[in-house]
């Protein structure tokens, strides 16, 4: 077998030990959710950038803009940047201490 094939096989047997390793620490499909809140601010923030900064940001955006130009592209990252902000300043302290993990709960809560 090749150099990729080996490479391929190692990195499946790390990610599945990893897995089994943090199983042992999952309990409820809040942990596996949200680590049981035990995460830092950083990982959290880093988390949900990566989660709305994916391919479509960074092979999307160069479609866009021979598209409409300059002026297409802002939005996007520009945008949902302040969307995540905005989000983070006035609703998540209040979500977290109600104990709730999606917008869709509070809705489920209220009505």
């Amino acid at each position: 077998m090749n150099a990729l094939i080996w490479f391929v096989i190692l990195y499946w047997v790390i990610s599945v030990g990893i897995g089994l390793y943090a199983s042992r620490y999952v309990k409820s499909g809040k942990d596996f959710a949200i680590a049981g809140r035990a995460l830092p601010m950083s990982v959290v923030t880093a988390t949900v950038f990566a989660t709305w900064f994916g391919s479509e940001a960074v092979l999307g955006v160069s479609s866009t803009f021979l598209k409409e130009g300059l002026g297409g592209i802002v939005a996007d990252p520009f945008g949902s940047s302040l969307c995540l902000i905005l989000v983070g300043v006035f609703f998540a302290r209040p979500l977290y201490r109600m104990n709730l993990l999606t917008i869709g709960d509070y809705y489920k809560k209220r009505f």
